[in-house]
């Protein structure tokens, strides 16, 4: 509400599990409106920090405890979390299927 018209705004994705994203460079709001799409090009995000999926460039999934890494934490939480067989929305789902399985630990591991 407070952003200016013609003025450069980076654009930041913060998501329940995935790593945050920043758009490669500022954005300006014209008549109010900015609209930016990550999933056309890797370039648009800082560092090409994205990962192509189909035909969509996606964010890194996997940093179930948002301390900006995917690691052997994040490893270690959707495993217990399968283990448990914990379902609905949490941070563990990488896949957003609800369900916390061996589907989700690959995803981990493998970002």
């Amino acid at each position: 509400r407070n952003a200016q018209n013609n003025t450069g705004y980076y654009i930041v994705i913060k998501h329940r599990n995935g790593i945050e994203t920043w758009s490669a460079a500022g954005q300006s709001f014209i008549s109010s409106l900015l609209n930016y799409d990550f999933t056309d090009n890797i370039a648009k995000a800082f560092g090409s920090n994205l990962v192509l999926k189909g035909t969509k460039y996606c964010i890194y999934s996997g940093d179930t405890d948002n301390d900006g890494s995917i690691d052997l934490t994040d490893i270690n939480l959707v495993y217990n979390s399968s283990s448990n067989f914990y379902q609905g929305y949490t941070a563990e789902d990488v896949n957003g299927d609800r369900i916390v399985d061996l589907t989700d630990l690959n995803q981990v591991y493998n970002n």
